[in-house]
């Protein structure tokens, strides 16, 4: 049985026009079909915890509705497919499901093949692409407050226009499990950390290009020192993936960390924001996810 989870809002509504044609090309593989429509905050959540065990659950949203979905899968080991239509659908471009071609999308999943895809832990919180604190959930949280008006990279332009105002840095100390045992990999001040499963974020950001999300490490980007004039800089390079040969860009390999603030920061994961802290442990459970997505 397959369980279709649609989230009306993702998107603003962009994949609506095509449900139909999803639902007949669901239905037209005989497994059986229920949709399952969100209605509000957490509403996608307590749907999948109804879902009989041995079901496969197939999120129509963007990388918050996986988000949602994801503790549910995880808990009950349900596979999961992606038909994403999201604003930036992070999580389908890691794993290369198309964005812009739903029935593909669709084709993908009843398919059937199944990647076991890493996921990070935040604190014990679940992801599958990207969690970050710093300037990146600073603008993420402008970008989910902007106007409606405001469409595409201009809600992202808009977001770090109104970051740029408040701009500040902190310090940070990030140690790191790798290899190599436990080490101290950076302490000073930064711009923002992130903690990459997949090679991208915020729709456009390729911050982790080298990153997958079944390579059983998390690649940890962390923006040091930058002033405002540097943050502009380095913003054009950061969404073709050419700032990791910049000298205050790290980036490291880990299976855990501990990010440790001097001030409580804004937090994102997948894009949805959380609330500002100043310790964070992250973890990694490799091949955790039973995902349907082409082999990687």
């Amino acid at each position: 049985m397959i369980h279709l989870v649609v989230n009306p809002s993702a998107g603003r509504g962009r994949g609506l026009a095509h449900l139909d044609a999803i639902v007949a090309a669901l239905r037209s593989s005989g497994r059986g079909l229920t949709v399952l429509r969100s209605e509000f905050a957490g509403h996608a959540r307590t749907l999948v915890d109804a879902v009989p065990d041995g079901g496969t659950v197939i999120a129509m949203g963007g990388d918050g509705t996986v988000h949602e979905l994801l503790p549910a899968c995880l808990a009950r080991d349900l596979r999961l497919g992606v038909v994403p239509c999201g604003s930036g659908d992070d999580f389908a471009f890691a794993v290369g499901i198309p964005r812009h071609d739903p029935l593909a999308a669709v084709a993908i999943a009843l398919a059937g093949h199944e990647r076991r895809v890493d996921v990070g832990m935040v604190d014990g919180h679940p992801y599958v692409n990207a969690f970050g604190s710093g300037f990146d959930a600073d603008v993420a949280r402008r970008v989910i407050a902007a106007p409606r008006y405001v469409r595409g990279l201009g809600r992202y332009l808009y977001g770090i226009l109104g970051a740029m105002r408040d701009f500040s840095l902190a310090e940070v100390r990030v140690e790191i499990d790798d290899a190599d045992g436990r080490r101290a990999a950076y302490a000073g001040p930064a711009l923002m950390v992130s903690v990459q499963n997949g090679p991208r974020t915020g729709g456009s950001f390729l911050l982790a290009p080298g990153a997958a999300p079944d390579d059983g490490e998390l690649d940890v980007v962390v923006a040091g020192a930058f002033g405002r004039l540097g943050t502009l800089g380095i913003l054009p390079k950061l969404m073709r993936g050419a700032h990791l040969g910049h000298p205050k860009v790290h980036r490291f390999a880990a299976r855990s960390l501990t990010l440790t603030w001097s001030r409580p920061m804004p937090v994102q994961m997948e894009g949805e924001i959380q609330p500002p802290r100043g310790r964070f442990e992250v973890t990694l459970r490799p091949r955790a996810l039973r995902l349907l997505a082409p082999a990687g």
